[in-house]
């Protein structure tokens, strides 16, 4: 989570994944996330009341999930409208249900692109089917040469389309 939305290295995958998905929905749609994953709701449910009743005297703010990093707790108490400076002992069934549905099933409205075009995931392009693998010379129409993301090729993100796209490039342009 960051001042602009969600990133890194997952949500960056998932998106390569789901980019014709999210084009089909013209980008908009209800991105749901649960915080723990792995673990059933009532397993959720299970470790938050054993946390909250180990620490009663603890601030909500200091008593987080174990995997939970300390400013993603912080956003996810706000967000799920909890003082962080309630004390465990404290806080109320209501408070209890928002920060439980929040840790399970938080919510984030997808509205579009960003406003100053700053996505980067590709995918799709020419098919590997259409060009020579060995040249990256197109099958149907000779002289043509492609290279990096043009090509129906994407990885895993950390480097991979980078190396892609330079060995594409090489390739292409040495045997043009």
């Amino acid at each position: 989570v960051t001042h602009q939305g969600v990133s890194g290295p997952a949500v960056l995958k998932l998106s390569a994944f789901g980019a014709r998905w999210m084009h089909a929905q013209n980008y908009h749609f209800t991105l749901r996330i649960h915080w723990l994953a792995g673990k059933q709701p009532t397993e959720v449910e299970s470790l938050l009341v054993n946390l909250l009743q180990q620490q009663p005297r603890k601030k909500i703010q200091n008593v987080r999930p174990p995997v939970v990093p300390e400013r993603l707790w912080m956003f996810l108490v706000q967000k799920a409208g909890v003082n962080p400076a309630k004390l465990c002992a404290e806080l109320g069934k209501k408070d209890y249900n928002k920060l439980l549905n929040t840790l399970t099933n938080d919510t984030y409205l997808v509205q579009g692109k960003a406003t100053f075009k700053e996505e980067f995931v590709t995918c799709g392009g020419v098919s590997w089917q259409s060009v020579d693998a060995k040249t990256l010379q197109s099958k149907i129409c000779s002289g043509i040469y492609f290279a990096g993301e043009v090509l129906d090729i994407d990885g895993v993100t950390g480097g991979y389309n980078f190396q892609a796209a330079w060995t594409t490039g090489y390739i292409a342009g040495k045997l043009s």
